[in-house]
Formats: C-alpha cells, sequence, structure tokens
C-alpha cells in the first residue's frame, strides 16, 4: 500500500513508483485524497486496484499520538504486507506501523538538488526489496467506457485539436487569459477544447466567449484523460491537468514560472517544458514555438 496526501499532480508522480511494484510482483493499494486518486485506479502500468479514501473519518486517527484505529479502517489496512508512506507525520508512520508488519517512510518532496519528484518517490523501494524501474510507465490507458465516454464529448472538435487549461491551484501559477487566448488564434480557429475545473472559474471566463470554445468541466478524471489523449496539442499551467495530459500521452507545454520544473514537472513521452522564473516572462512565441517543435516529433 501507498500513502500519499497529495493533488492531482502529486498522485500521478507516483506512477513509475507504482509501476516498479507490480513489476515486481505486487497488487498496489493507494491511501489518498478520493477525488484526486480516481486517476489512477484502474488496470494498467502505473495502476493501482483500489484507492481507500485519506479525507474519510475512518483513518482520521492515524494521523493522532496514539490514535485508537476504526474497526473497519484497521481492518482493511491488516490486508497489507507492507506501507509505503510519504509523509513527514511520525504519529502517522507509527499507528501504520501497529497495523501493517512492514512501513517505509519518506518524506513526500524531493532535496532542492534533486532528483526529479517522481525519481525521488521511487528511490525508496530498494527498502521493501523492490528495484524502482528504469523507465517511465505506459500511458494512462482509460477503460472501454472512459473511452466512449471522452469520444462523445470530442465529437464535434476536429483532428489534432487545441486544449487549454488556463487555471492551477494557485493565481499565481496561471499564464494571463490574454496570451492563452493569443495561442488559441493562432491556432487556426475552429473548434478547440477549454478544461475548466472546480476552482478555475476566474481564469477560464475570459476565454468561454472566444469562438469555437467547446467546455470540458466535471468530467471523470480517467475520462478527461481519455479526452486530452486526442489533443493535437495541450497547453496548460503547472497544475493536475497538465500532469494528467502528460500522463494520457498528449502532447503536453507545461508552463512554470516559480516552481522549479527540475522537481516537478510532469512525466510524459511528449512533454515540452517552458520555464520562464515568472508567468508573465513566457511570451506567446514562445509557446507556439514549443507547439511547432511537439508537432513534428
Amino acid at each position: 500500500m501507498l500513502v500519499r496526501a497529495g493533488a492531482l499532480g502529486d498522485l500521478l508522480l507516483l506512477r513509475p513508483t507504482i509501476d516498479a511494484l507490480q513489476r515486481g510482483g505486487h497488487a498496489v493499494a493507494l491511501l489518498a485524497p478520493s477525488g484526486p486518486a480516481t486517476a489512477l485506479v484502474g488496470s494498467g502500468p502505473g495502476d493501482v486496484a483500489e484507492a481507500l479514501p485519506w479525507e474519510s473519518a475512518r483513518f482520521a486517527s492515524l494521523l493522532v499520538d496514539d490514535g485508537v484505529p476504526d474497526a473497519v479502517a484497521a481492518q482493511l489496512l491488516r490486508r497489507f504486507d507492507a506501507a509505503v508512506a510519504f509523509t513527514r507525520s511520525v504519529p502517522l508512520a507509527r499507528n501504520l506501523g501497529r497495523l501493517v508488519p512492514r512501513i517505509v517512510q519518506q518524506d513526500p518532496d524531493p532535496p532542492d538538488g534533486g532528483p526529479h519528484a517522481a525519481e525521488w518517490l521511487a528511490s525508496c523501494l530498494p527498502a521493501i526489496g523492490v528495484r524502482p524501474a528504469e523507465s517511465a510507465p505506459a500511458v494512462l490507458h482509460p477503460s472501454d467506457d472512459d473511452q466512449r465516454r471522452a469520444a462523445a464529448v470530442a465529437e464535434d472538435l476536429p483532428a489534432g485539436f487545441l486544449a487549454v487549461h488556463p487555471g492551477s491551484g494557485s493565481p499565481a501559477k496561471n499564464w494571463p487569459a490574454t496570451r492563452f487566448a493569443a495561442i488559441v488564434r493562432s491556432f487556426g480557429g475552429g473548434r478547440w477544447l477549454l478544461v475548466r475545473g472546480p476552482a478555475d472559474d476566474a481564469a477560464t471566463a475570459p476565454l468561454e466567449m472566444l469562438p469555437g470554445a467547446r467546455l470540458a468541466r466535471e468530467l471523470p478524471l480517467r475520462v478527461l484523460a481519455a479526452l486530452l489523449a486526442r489533443a493535437g496539442a495541450y497547453v496548460g499551467n503547472d497544475s493536475g491537468v497538465t500532469h494528467l495530459a502528460a500522463a494520457a500521452g498528449a502532447p503536453t507545454i507545461a508552463l512554470f514560472g516559480a516552481t522549479d520544473p527540475r522537481l516537478w514537472a510532469p512525466v510524459g513521452p511528449r512533454v515540452e517544458v517552458i520555464h520562464g522564473g515568472t508567468m508573465d516572462a513566457i511570451t506567446v512565441a514562445q509557446v507556439s514555438s514549443a507547439i511547432e517543435k511537439l508537432s513534428r516529433q
């Protein structure tokens, strides 16, 4: 079992760790926030067999010194032979150790000098006799039903459509909406995909009225992954959706400001990172050039 209290991007960076465990013959479960964890539940490489809801009251006692575990939670956790806990919480690791025979505790954040977070998370696996994978896992493989639902959303989008997600977990990580609009206009017109997350209203509002916008909102994450995999280019900020696009195999342009992409860049087969130091320093010309570069790959 893996334990990680993180957002969507944080959890997707666990895919190399999950893949290595699978190659070592282990079935993998994940104790994590239930919303983003749904992106990782499946039957492919880098997917977990099940996700346990971190936010459930049943697991709250794990964070308390000498917490008395809920009986149902204790029964669930005692099924596992080992737990890798990506946490700084001493009580959490100690309480898990009362229920699971082997515990490995690892800081969830890599050191400032690296390695990349995905490599860092997997680096603790030798402690349980598992060798980290030498390559990234295959792209996310949504189910046939997820693919059908994505195809229905994409029905009126052209082949090789542009997808953009102008939001993120913080306004400071957002590239100006006027520059996203310039990219949309430069892509040649026609229908394009605008992804809006639950906290993205302010970031997406200026773009929703642009000609050809096809709004994608409140889609299950595996359906969204299947939809983004159909894109000819995806442009997004340092966000969970950008990590999802990369993991799905979409040609992904990831825009980074203050965050260090050497540690936190999304992992995928076709990713181009533009690091501006500040979001305002990233130009439309840079993004257009990155789209052209990925289109030639």
